[in-house]
């Protein structure tokens, strides 16, 4: 059994006999008894009752992260009589990641991620009503701004129907940011970007300026603002704000996961070098 906290492995865990969004998957029951994670070489296996956790394809699940294998045996914990994999985004990143089976490449993912901005959530400000634009411009303009400010480059809004321009210039610059990022860390991007519908959503939690939570309340500003006027069933809108938050955390955890791992070993050579 992990020493993780209580507090975490109850976040991971779902009773809610309301969460009907899950009850037409195939599950299975919990097979295994407890969890635990090992070393082999430089990367860090899952156990189930001591037996390696395997990938759909049949690989044995490994990632170069010790806190990232610690953070999926929890989420193989939280099970509790039933295995109800479309929770389990930790497991289903990095299954794709290892699997790849769209057989793409990192550039491929780049591109997709790319094309995806010119239809970004926060570039499309509200026409009709001028209240929701108000809104959307408080809340909009500090992120783009802020884009704007950290890659040097200018991106429009959409004034109508028809998406906003992204330059050539602006293509290039945020594609030598996304290929910096290895391919398990770029998978992880695109899972968080169609949670969010925004690449610049999720590279600002990426940069570390907004919170999950905050980038998913901005991603679905005008579902809130018509909430708020009209009313919500609370605990279905709530439960979809957890969800999406829960998808773009997961996407976090693999991306910064992947990123600490490789400065670490990229530090480590650096002295090894200088001696």
């Amino acid at each position: 059994m992990l020493s993780l906290s209580k507090t975490f492995t109850k976040l991971l865990r779902t009773t809610c006999p309301r969460c009907y969004k899950f009850q037409n998957y195939a599950t299975r029951k919990r097979f295994y008894r407890g969890t635990s994670v090992v070393q082999s070489d430089n990367k860090w296996e899952v156990t189930l009752d001591h037996r390696r956790l395997k990938t759909p394809t049949g690989q044995v699940f490994a990632v170069n992260s010790e806190p990232l294998a610690r953070a999926i045996a929890a989420e193989w914990d939280a099970q509790i009589e039933h295995i109800i994999q479309p929770t389990m985004h930790l497991t289903a990143i990095c299954n794709t990641a290892l699997d790849n089976p769209g057989k793409v490449t990192s550039h491929d993912i780049a591109s997709f991620l790319l094309d995806h901005l010119s239809t970004d959530t926060i570039l499309f400000y509200s026409e009709e009503e001028k209240d929701l634009q108000t809104l959307q411009e408080k809340k909009w303009t500090p992120v783009i701004d802020w884009f704007e400010k950290r890659f040097n480059v200018k991106q429009e809004v959409a004034t109508g129907l028809l998406p906003p321009p992204v330059t050539i210039e602006t293509r290039a610059v945020l594609a030598r940011y996304l290929l910096s990022y290895g391919f398990a860390a770029l998978s992880a991007m695109a899972f968080g970007t169609e949670a969010l519908k925004s690449p610049i959503l999720m590279i600002a939690c990426i940069e570390r300026l907004i919170e999950p939570k905050e980038a998913v309340l901005l991603a679905r500003l005008e579902e809130e603002y018509q909430l708020i006027r009209w009313g919500r069933v609370t605990w279905a809108h709530e439960l979809n704000q957890a969800e999406l938050t829960s998808r773009v955390a997961a996407s976090l955890l693999v991306i910064h996961s992947s990123v600490e791992n490789h400065t670490t070993k990229a530090k480590a050579k650096s002295e090894e070098e200088s001696q």
